[in-house]
């Protein structure tokens, strides 16, 4: 029976991720369009993230109906993101299944751009979205003053550095001047440069922007060059922490003087200013470099009198976008958690090695090495077959103990077979960030001692009756056998066939007979008669154990849990006839699913056993209001009571 018992809660299991699967591919499907800028210069670009959720296996986007502009795909990838929960015998799916196509968009033309409408088809439905709107603004081509914002990638992983380059570059001078600055010292440009303004960007570990620009800063008010972001000094030059107090205010203009070197560009002679910062992503976003506008005059020629004159110039240097994205779908293995890194290594181990089947286990995964954990999520140990073909395994309760240089992750599984095993190799997967290659590592198997719990039904109550009883009978036939021919020296005799005794037997035959089936016929029904008094008994016993519960809420809310954990068990082991050890929250919803329980009070009663149903073999305190869920327990057991008694 109990081998049965088991054997249909792998079946249940295998039942569970079916319905899961369908739940996932029944989800709710919807088209979502997202732009990370929603003004531009002409020239730039911007992202358009295409998000379809409820699928992540949609066709390809149809952008045909944007006009005006030139589009890049970008790559696709799937976001999918959840985990089960088992209530009622339902399968309840939490996160996000999906899937993210990306395009570069390069308007043509100024003014306002639809970005839309776009369409996707999805498992034979169409969906479609009118898109956003971008605004255009048009800038006067001119070649005097030339901005360039790049970065060495386009694309990163987290923590993979990258380094951003502004270029600046101005028409030198002819002749005898060509070799000075093309700036007027008392009337520097202006350089807007967001990034450039010391403020932290969010997801990015950035350089000491103030510092840098500090040791840039003109020592001589008669030196060239250039303003950035309206920063401005108050007294000395040299007192950097009053020139940043002093930002914004019409105090003395504050200049940098960039590196700078020449160039040819176009054919033509350049003076150029650059600066090169390095950041650190941290998470994955789109992140926006720009624009960088240049305003104010340059010399374009010097008369005989050494007087330079000068003209207006306004140029905008296109933004520049790194996107921080995940490491790429092809080759990825599904032991694979989000881990990025250079080193990882994992170590398995277990509170007992020795067991009886559906015993809970308690299971430590430790993973540590040079690999980034914040963004690691608990490997999944269901998608490892080798390991649920011998366990139940329940991912939904995992425990994440968070260190320094390490994680320990804390699994709930029960064996359900019994003999000399072993809890397989677990593998677990990350990102090499030098090679840029997928590698798994694998935890030591752990040799395992299950033993098959006992477990006395009635019918094997019956069937040691029965045997007792035909040994009983047998013995009892041996006895009556004929008696033998007597013999004398005067000769043979006649002699009775049954003598006084075995008469006396053969008239208490039928008296003993009658007392055999009637031992029998007790010792057959006592085993139902004691099954209907636990019936009968168990709900009282459940509300003592729950009254007790309540008791103890205050003073050791550990035990109080376990005793809540243990007072449902007893009651369905009792009440249902359910085996009392391994049973789980799925066992107990299926079991009273079939006794016809109503759906509502299924779902309640699965809710409750689902919070505390680790508690047996936790020693972490319960969170929840323990009176208010003994009082709501105590009435659904007895509403379970009165729907099995009709």
């Amino acid at each position: 029976m109990t081998a049965f018992i088991y054997t249909k809660r792998a079946l249940y299991c295998g039942f569970c991720f079916l319905a899961f699967a369908a739940a996932a591919s029944a989800a709710e499907l919807a088209l979502k369009l997202e732009i990370n800028r929603g003004q531009i210069y002409l020239g730039e670009s911007f992202i358009l993230d295409v998000k379809v959720s409820g699928s992540s296996r949609p066709t390809a986007p149809d952008l045909s109906q944007i006009k005006n502009c030139s589009i890049r795909q970008l790559g696709s990838r799937d976001i999918s993101n959840y985990s089960i929960t088992i209530i009622n015998g339902r399968i309840t799916k939490q996160g996000f299944t999906g899937r993210i196509t990306s395009y570069e968009i390069t308007p043509t033309i100024a003014g306002s751009l639809q970005v839309g409408p776009v369409s996707v088809s999805v498992d034979g439905h169409l969906l479609t979205e009118p898109g956003p709107t971008v605004t255009v603004t048009d800038v006067e081509k001119q070649d005097r003053v030339i901005i360039a914002v790049t970065s060495s990638r386009d694309t990163v992983l987290v923590d993979e550095p990258f380094e951003i380059t502004l270029r600046i570059l101005i028409q030198r001078l002819n002749g005898a001047y060509a070799n000075i600055a093309p700036l007027f010292p008392n009337n520097p440009p202006d350089l807007t440069a967001p990034y450039l303004s010391g403020e932290g960007l969010t997801g990015l570990v950035t350089p000491d922007i103030r510092r840098i620009l500090q040791d840039l800063l003109a020592s001589d008010h008669n030196q060239p060059g250039l303003c950035i972001n309206g920063m401005t000094i108050a007294s000395s030059p040299f007192n950097f922490d009053s020139f940043f107090q002093n930002m914004g205010r019409q105090n003395q203009k504050a200049k940098f003087m960039l590196q700078h070197r020449i160039v040819e560009q176009g054919g033509k002679s350049y003076i150029e200013y650059s600066l090169a910062l390095t950041f650190n992503p941290r998470d994955e976003h789109n992140y926006v470099f720009g624009p960088v506008i240049f305003k104010g005059a340059v010399p374009v020629k010097v008369n005989d009198k050494g007087q330079a004159k000068g003209i207006p110039v306004f140029a905008v240097g296109p933004a520049c976008t790194v996107r921080v994205v995940p490491p790429p779908e092809e080759g990825r293995p599904t032991s694979f958690t989000g881990a990025l890194g250079t080193d990882l290594s994992a170590t398995a181990s277990l509170d007992t090695t020795t067991a009886n089947v559906g015993d809970p286990l308690k299971l430590t995964l430790t993973l540590s090495g040079q690999v980034r954990f914040d963004k690691m999520l608990p490997p999944k140990l269901n998608f490892q077959t080798n390991i649920m073909q011998q366990f139940t395994v329940y991912d939904n309760t995992v425990q994440t103990v968070k260190q320094k240089d390490r994680r320990q992750y804390i699994y709930t599984l029960r064996p359900n077979h019994p003999g000399s095993l072993e809890l397989p190799p677990i593998a677990v997967s990350y990102y090499d960030t030098l090679t840029r290659k997928y590698k798994t590592v694998h935890t030591q198997p752990i040799p395992l001692r299950i033993k098959q719990g006992t477990e006395v039904t009635a019918s094997q109550l019956m069937g040691h009756t029965n045997h007792l009883q035909k040994r009983k009978q047998a013995s009892d036939i041996a006895k009556e056998a004929p008696a033998g021919i007597q013999t004398s020296v005067a000769g043979a005799t006649a002699a009775t066939l049954v003598d006084s005794r075995i008469l006396a037997a053969g008239v208490a035959g039928p008296a003993v007979y009658l007392l055999v089936i009637l031992t029998g016929l007790i010792r057959q029904h006592s085993s139902r008669w004691k099954l209907a008094a636990r019936r009968r008994q168990a709900l009282s016993q459940a509300l003592r154990q729950i009254h007790a519960a309540k008791r103890l809420a205050r003073r050791d809310p550990a035990r109080a849990g376990q005793a809540i954990r243990a007072a449902i068990c007893q009651y369905l082991a009792d009440r249902l006839d359910m085996p009392s050890a391994g049973v789980t929250p799925g066992d107990a919803c299926q079991q009273l699913e079939q006794a016809g329980i109503a759906a509502a009070t299924i779902e309640a009663l699965g809710t409750v056993f689902e919070r505390y149903f680790n508690a047996g073999f936790s020693n972490q305190s319960p969170t929840h209001d323990l009176p208010g869920d003994c009082r709501q327990l105590a009435a659904l057991l007895k509403t379970i009571d009165r729907e099995t008694r009709a």
